[in-house]
């Protein structure tokens, strides 16, 4: 596995949510509680988990019950505006897998989890962390 900048940079991201927009962070993990999602990021695979009032990164174990794969490239397209999450998945820049009730839940998860991020002062240096890692890992 590569070094895991995306999944370290994801797990502050929950960190910072929950300290800067608890409300966003609980309503997160309420909708998406149980779940486990299996993230490929370029190289880097790993899995953000959700139970009651908690988000983490973990590495994968076959229990995820979803699996998004993108790069890093598609995530600066899609948070920058020059791309939309369903252009995004409709060219399979972003390529989702899981029964449809499942990708329901994860939808509405992430759009709380933007909402929160979109409101928290924090986001913007993870952002330019972002950035900054460069085309090593797209």
């Amino acid at each position: 596995m590569a070094e895991p900048r995306m999944a370290a940079l994801l797990a502050e991201s929950f960190a910072v949510l929950a300290r800067e927009q608890p409300a966003a962070y609980s309503g997160m993990c309420a909708r998406l509680k149980g779940l486990a999602v299996r993230l490929e990021v370029g190289p880097e695979s790993f899995t953000a988990a959700f139970g009651v009032g908690h988000a983490q990164v973990r590495l994968p174990d076959e229990t995820e019950q979803a699996q998004v794969s993108t790069g890093r490239e598609t995530v600066l397209a899609v948070l920058d505006g020059e791309q939309s999450l369903t252009q995004a998945v409709l060219t399979d820049a972003v390529r989702v897998v899981g029964p449809l009730d499942t990708l329901l839940r994860l939808h509405e998860g992430l759009v709380l989890y933007v909402q929160g991020a979109a409101r928290a002062p924090g986001f913007a240096a993870l952002l330019r962390r972002l950035r900054e890692m460069g085309s090593s890992i797209a």
